[in-house]
């Protein structure tokens, strides 16, 4: 159980680090491909990450089928399975519990080590043109993963999505847990909309291609949780 809760909130930040460009005034709609390579527990394959984001929320769609939603306002995250139409909830606001084996109050999740939530951006003074886009390279360090951001401040609703980096930030910095990973300071030295970037997890390899992306007004109800699905059973523990 403790494993699983640490491995959510690190897919967590992995999530917001591959998308931390981060609408304020437009609404925005983007498409990445993404292709895995020896991952553990991962198959070799692409797919494609949908990500829409609004100045309230935002929803990816996994290339897995499921759905993540983050309530900006609520401080709530919400992991939809549509096949089983059951969602999960995770508080923002409150640190991961751990229930005590002997049956007495929740034990806090313990912090990860220094070095496990270590983020290190190195600029560099590689550029090429990847999509169309004259990109700029970073060297990024996440946690377990190293690779390679390749981003351009020319992509059209980067500004808009630029301003979404404070606000995520500031959702995780009251989260004890995910401020220490410091996303908000990730995003500020990385300047630039993320066109392709490639990380090395765990002996694999995932790549992500930006692939479209629009400004178009975005039907509030994908940011809901449908009427029709329940709140999954937590595991025994």
């Amino acid at each position: 159980m403790k494993t699983n809760k640490w491995a959510l909130c690190l897919g967590v930040i992995t999530l917001f680090a591959g998308l931390c460009a981060p609408t304020a005034n437009a609404d925005l709609y983007f498409e990445t491909e993404s292709i895995s390579t020896n991952v553990p527990n991962r198959p070799n394959n692409a797919t494609t990450l949908k990500s829409y984001f609004t100045s309230d929320a935002s929803r990816w769609e996994l290339g897995d089928g499921k759905v993540i939603i983050l309530d900006y306002n609520a401080m709530k995250l919400f992991m939809l399975d549509p096949k089983a139409k059951t969602y999960r909830e995770l508080n923002l606001g409150e640190r991961p519990g751990l229930p005590d084996t002997a049956g007495g109050k929740p034990k806090m999740m313990e912090e990860p080590s220094a070095a496990a939530s270590a983020i290190r951006v190195t600029p560099t003074d590689e550029t090429k043109t990847i999509a169309g886009y004259k990109c700029s390279k970073y060297n990024v360090k996440l946690a377990m993963s190293d690779g390679e951001y390749w981003v351009s401040k020319d992509v059209k609703g980067y500004q808009e999505l630029k301003t979404l980096g404070a606000k995520m930030a500031s959702i995780m910095d009251r989260n004890p847990m995910l401020k220490q990973f410091n996303i908000g300071g990730m995003s500020e030295k990385i300047d630039g909309f993320p066109v392709y970037t490639v990380s090395h997890v765990m002996g694999g390899t995932i790549e992500r291609t930006l692939k479209n992306i629009e400004q178009k007004p975005l039907d509030s109800a994908l940011f809901k949780i449908p009427s029709d699905y329940a709140l999954a059973q937590k595991a025994h523990q």
